[in-house]
């Protein structure tokens, strides 16, 4: 059996640790030493410490400045036939090598002038690797508008994995007489939540309720408080929205403005629902106009080409200097409010057609068989 090392940190994404724990099924899977998994509400959390804050200031200063590489376990590692990546050249280690994008500028710590500065240095890297590994079509074409249409001959793209959710929904959901919506964000204000709840405030709708899983004040609750159809939650792990939650909703909203790849909307698809969201980066790969939901207008940002194809690449700019740029003065997008009040009316009618058609795309594009093929072709297993 082929042995792969997975070089996956401590503050490893989810999606990240799923992809080891699938891959068990085609591989021998080595991991670092002393490695354990955290949710990312463990890491999100973690983050808001003195200490958490103080890493993440001196983090973000060497990254100014550094192409993003990072050590392995060579102890482990020297023992594999091929070696994992996810956004980070290795450091310590000359042997054969796949990784993993989820847009270009992850390489350079996400600073888009860190990444034009040190271009060069990036595309010789680049060229090292066995294989380049894209969490979305856009990514992979983002990454040929800059390097070039060499990058294609090694390139693949692998969705993230996900299992058949929709499974899981409850058979209560086909007869009942409510119709359940929900969104799930950490960053409310970047993830479009202003604008979300005014505009199901401001419905008339009395058998539709909107669950809102976010880390929001006393405050940012209190203009809703009689409004008993909107259900505020604090951030879950992913195992009580997976198997609580999500079980029971028949409509995912999330407007987000800056979004690589939204495996929060991946999850929904696999659960068969409906899907609200905003047109960014690689979005439109997930959700199709008035098929399985709705694409909204990006309320600020114009398409951009990338090798041939229209995409809102918001990832143009850092997502503390994006912030800056547009969020710092809490603007209220009433471009979007607008859209999304018109998309709320518009699920409540067709939300059981866009769950057929995500069950679909979702066996079509994303489904676990369809991660496997893809996986072992990758892993040349």
């Amino acid at each position: 059996m082929k042995r792969i090392y997975f070089n996956i940190r401590q503050t490893a994404r989810e999606r990240m640790w799923d992809t080891v724990q699938k891959c068990n099924d085609l591989c021998e899977v080595l991991l670092p030493s002393r490695i354990t998994k955290r949710s990312s509400v463990e890491v999100y959390t973690s983050h808001q410490t003195f200490r958490g804050k103080l890493l993440n200031t001196l983090k973000l200063w060497l990254s100014k400045h550094m192409i993003n590489i990072q050590r392995v376990d060579l102890h482990v590692a020297k023992k594999a036939d091929l070696v994992y990546m996810w956004g980070a050249f290795p450091k310590n280690y000359s042997g054969k090598y796949v990784i993993e994008l989820d847009n270009p500028f992850v390489l350079a710590y996400y600073y888009p002038k860190n990444f034009w500065r040190n271009k060069e240095k990036i595309e010789g890297q680049l060229n090292e690797a066995y294989k380049i590994i894209f969490m979305s079509d856009t990514a992979k074409n983002h990454t040929i508008q800059i390097f070039g249409k060499w990058i294609e001959e090694k390139s693949y793209i692998l969705y993230p994995y996900m299992d058949r959710n929709y499974v899981k929904r409850k058979e209560s959901n086909k007869k009942k007489k409510e119709v359940n919506l929900c969104f799930v964000g950490l960053n409310s204000r970047l993830k479009g939540l202003p604008e979300l709840l005014e505009a199901f405030h401001h419905t008339s709708f009395k058998n539709v309720n909107l669950y809102v899983v976010s880390p929001l004040n006393s405050e940012e609750k209190r203009k809703y408080t009689n409004d008993q159809r909107i259900k505020f939650l604090d951030p879950q792990p992913r195992e009580v929205l997976i198997n609580k939650l999500y079980p029971e909703m028949d409509v995912f909203i999330f407007p987000s403005l800056y979004e690589s790849f939204g495996v929060v909307l991946l999850e929904a698809l696999s659960f068969g629902m409906g899907v609200i969201t905003t047109n960014v980066y690689a979005t439109p790969e997930m959700v199709i106009n008035n098929l399985n939901g709705r694409l909204l207008h990006h309320p600020f940002i114009r398409p951009s080409n990338l090798n041939g194809r229209d995409v809102i690449n918001c990832v143009e700019l850092r997502l503390e200097k994006f912030h800056d740029k547009y969020l710092s003065n809490n603007e209220f997008y009433y471009s979007l409010y607008r859209e999304l009040k018109e998309a709320i009316y518009e699920a409540v009618e067709s939300y059981d057609v866009w769950q057929k058609n995500s069950i679909e795309l979702f066996e079509e594009k994303f489904s676990p068989d369809v991660w496997k093929y893809n996986m072992k072709k990758i892993l040349e297993i």
